[in-house]
């Protein structure tokens, strides 16, 4: 099969075992800035991220364990590994959905392969925050503009095989952030 062949595969399977998980698909990200957007001069520094600590982890889950890192450039990735198939990131898991809801935005990212990057890239730092062409910084590449407000976060891990302990294959957790533009 080609790689888009087995890529939408994996996306199909991947809202498969989400809606498994008793979860909805959350709607496509939005596709333009809300008209309230102030761009203004854009900066060399990333948006200033503040979230409620912990950011998150999955709890009460035996075997499929997963936290939130921030990333220096990125605004933060997925940790996600079921431990009975092994102890690196991404043994045993099919794929992370980020969501960040909020200031009339509501961003979706599903990641399938580690490291699970809340705006894709596979670098290991995942990358750095997209900019649209004036160099304003964007929720995704070609999202709409970043403003500074309070947002919420959905991270939702599905896994290939049930938690031992929950009888889910995957675990989600919740946080909220306030972002900042410099």
């Amino acid at each position: 099969m080609g790689r888009t062949v087995v890529g939408l595969w994996v996306l199909l399977v991947l809202a498969t075992a989400l809606a498994a998980c008793g979860q909805t698909a959350a709607p496509p990200p939005t596709a333009t800035p809300p008209a309230a957007v102030a761009a203004g001069p854009p900066s060399g520094r990333p948006p200033d991220v503040d979230n409620d600590a912990p950011a998150g982890e999955c709890e009460g889950t035996a075997n499929i364990l997963s936290r939130i890192d921030r990333t220096p450039n990125a605004l933060f990735r997925a940790v996600a590994l079921d431990n009975r198939v092994g102890g690196n990131d991404g043994d045993g898991i099919i794929g992370v959905r980020f969501t960040v809801t909020g200031e009339n935005l509501t961003f979706v990212k599903d990641e399938l392969t580690a490291p699970y990057c809340a705006f894709g890239g596979n670098e290991p730092d995942c990358g750095v925050w997209p900019r649209d062409e004036a160099g304003h910084y964007s929720w995704g590449a070609g999202g709409p503009l970043v403003q500074t407000g309070r947002f919420h976060v959905r991270v939702e891990v599905v896994s290939e095989q049930p938690d031992s302990a929950t009888g889910r294959a995957g675990c989600d957790w919740e946080f909220d952030m306030q972002v900042a533009m410099p």
